[in-house]
């Protein structure tokens, strides 16, 4: 080797370590920070049973992954407890773990050149930095495909036969099985692959390693087969559209021009400047790393619009390296050190700045419900009587109890889990007049009651699948901002916004007692509230809150019967969205003055990136004609969560500001 080639493997041997404690730092960022994810939770959970049997069953019955991850997680946590860091470290060593894989792969399928320049994306992009302490299936995935990998290319690629390479081969592949079902489907994909590198003497062998890796698959079978037939489908996930595969992309490049912009300039550069030489160079491996990217996300998929959806970007992150190395199997073996030296800063540099500025990530990746609603309730309550409080949360109480345990918390608290709290109860906690109202993860009708009841912000809390509000009466508490972009009202005599309604004059009636004027209902329809959604709010991650004052002039049914009525229709006048909140769903028979509540979040509906096209119609559809009275009919928009879904969505929209 001569001198310059020395110096160059020199350079890559340092840029190989600097590219791991990059991507290293980045994944650990602030320890104290660390906070546990609904899914880790659900493992701690799921793994705190007196015996590993016990675990095994309640697997068996209650989720739908194989048992391998819980299994590890069981032995772990019984030797280094159930601490954060206990749980969160194997994960982190594992992710360093994959990086050095990336690396040995694309240097043993291509070049040192690509192995680098994958790995320095590897470290430094969001979407494997975000589960690489996660303790759930996908980074533990993530390392057994890529070690598996790994044997597989020194045994069929570099046609090596130590017995260490197959023991790996099976161990991995096996392991991966037991992980996760798409990681079993990964390992599928790389051991049938084979089959068309395997030469014929050792054909016999490969089959055997297959075979051995199914024998020891076989204990789980009856699992498999269990929850196959008992799965839920995943309802609760989104049946995918076409855009899910540009969406992923940008995702992976942190939605980011610079970002996509580097990573898809370097394979212009490396096609044009070394493409004549490379092209055709390692074209088997190319096209297998390109299918194997492909095919899980393909096949996910299809499986998902065609039988059940459960494709989620996480599944991904299996097949993500081989993405990398497609893209950049086009260098050459060697570069001068200043070239990839640049490079490889410049790819560090560049997705380092985005991952903290534009993917905001520091501020998202540990924005988790459980720990903030305990920490923050407690804190507030050492300063404030108990008494003086009302708590109502809307998340796990056993995950809760995990960080009351930890924080010592003795508070208690009102749930609303699953099946929300009847709003009529709500109802009852808020009518209770105490000065706070402590509120986490409500529905949104149930919040905009909350907001009517108690106006002033003490403290706000967002995370990327949750709000926490503590809430005041006193204005001299007040110290946030629900942010009002809209606000119309339609009292019988006095009226907000007033080219927005329609509504009969001469049913406006007082009451003389009160003084208060009122609309007199003797039909279906009372009065209206239309608008092009545009002129409501400028941003689309938004609240719209729709509310009435209702109450029966009918003695002998005070029940309510009618339905508070949303209408989103588009440009073409076609119904996207017809919501009604039953009257009597919130209100209880009496005669007096009740308020009923609709709201919608906006990103929650499938017209979300539509807004500015769509607009509204609002009334009250008094269907059975009752005699009711009509007053404080009010529209309002609110802002919403800055960073909700913030995990794998881009923060920006098209129009408007979050």
């Amino acid at each position: 080797m001569n001198r310059i080639d020395h110096t160059t493997s020199k350079t890559i041997d340092i840029l190989v370590l600097l590219c791991l404690l990059v991507g290293l730092a980045l994944r650990i960022g602030n320890p104290a920070d660390w906070s546990f994810i609904n899914d880790e939770l659900s493992t701690w959970a799921k793994v705190s049973y007196p015996s590993v049997v016990g675990v095994i069953d309640n697997i068996r019955a209650v989720d739908s992954h194989p048992v391998g991850m819980y299994v590890f997680v069981y032995y772990w946590t019984a030797i280094f407890g159930v601490s954060e860091w206990a749980i969160k470290l194997p994960f982190l060593l594992m992710s360093l773990g994959a990086m050095w894989f990336v690396y040995r792969l694309g240097t043993l399928w291509f070049s040192r050149t690509t192995g680098l320049i994958a790995l320095a994306f590897f470290a430094s992009l969001q979407f494997p930095i975000w589960w690489s302490h996660i303790a759930r299936q996908y980074q533990s995935g993530s390392f057994l495909t890529l070690a598996m990998a790994y044997c597989w290319t020194q045994l069929l690629l570099k046609k090596r036969n130590e017995r260490s390479y197959w023991l790996g081969f099976i161990f991995f592949g096996a392991a991966a099985m037991y992980n996760h079902y798409f990681s079993f489907i990964f390992a599928a994909i790389i051991g049938l692959s084979g089959l068309f590198w395997i030469d014929k003497k050792r054909l016999l062998n490969y089959l055997g390693a297959g075979i051995t890796m199914l024998l020891l698959f076989i204990p789980h079978i009856e699992i498999t087969s269990y929850q196959l037939q008992n799965a839920d489908g995943h309802l609760w996930y989104n049946i995918p559209t076409l855009a899910f595969f540009p969406n992923h992309i940008y995702y992976l490049f942190h939605y980011s021009y610079w970002c996509l912009g580097l990573a898809f300039l370097l394979v212009l550069i490396a096609l044009f400047q070394y493409g004549k030489k490379t092209f055709f160079q390692h074209s088997k491996q190319r096209w297998m790393a390109l299918i194997w990217f492909l095919t899980p996300m393909l096949a996910g998929y299809y499986y998902s619009v065609y039988h059940s959806p459960i494709l989620r970007t996480s599944h991904l992150l299996f097949s993500f390296p081989y993405l990398l190395l497609f893209l950049y199997s086009f260098f050459p073996e060697r570069l001068s050190s200043k070239a990839i030296s640049t490079v490889v800063c410049l790819i560090l540099l560049v997705n380092t700045l985005t991952l903290v500025i534009t993917r905001k990530h520091y501020e998202t990746v540990h924005t988790h419900p459980y720990e903030h609603f305990i920490q923050t309730t407690q804190d507030f309550l050492s300063k404030h009587k108990r008494t003086d409080v009302n708590i109502i949360l809307g998340e796990n109480p056993l995950y809760l109890q995990y960080y009351k345990d930890w924080y010592q918390a003795d508070f208690e608290h009102e749930a609303s889990f699953k099946e929300p709290i009847p709003f009529p109860v709500f109802k009852q906690l808020v009518d209770e007049k105490k000065p706070y109202l402590i509120v986490g993860s409500l529905p949104e009708a149930h919040m905009a009651l909350a907001l009517e009841a108690y106006p002033y912000v003490v403290k706000e809390l967002y995370g990327i699948n949750y709000e926490y509000y503590i809430l005041s009466k006193k204005a001299a508490d007040q110290q946030g901002d629900i942010g009002i972009d809209f606000d119309a009202v339609f009292e019988g005599d006095v009226i907000t916004k007033p080219t927005k309604w329609e509504y009969d004059k001469t049913s406006v009636g007082l009451d003389t007692i009160e003084q208060n004027h009122y609309f007199a209902m003797h039909g279906e329809w009372g009065p209206t509230f239309s608008s092009n959604l545009k002129d409501l709010t400028p941003r689309k991650n938004q609240f719209l809150d729709i509310a009435v004052n209702i109450r029966s002039r009918d003695s002998l049914s005070v029940d309510l019967n009618g339905l508070l009525v949303l209408e989103v229709r588009n440009e073409q006048d076609s119904l996207v969205l017809w919501k009604g909140v039953h009257a009597n769903s919130q209100a209880v028979a009496k005669e007096a003055w009740q308020r009923l509540f609709l709201s919608i979040r906006f990103a929650h509906e499938g017209f979300y990136q539509e807004i500015d096209k769509m607009k509204i119609k609002t009334f009250y559809w008094n269907r059975e004609k009752q005699a009711v009275d009509i007053d404080r009919f009010t529209i309002t928009t609110r802002k919403g969560n800055p960073i909700l879904y913030g995990d794998s969505n881009d923060f920006q929209t098209k129009k408007g500001t979050w």
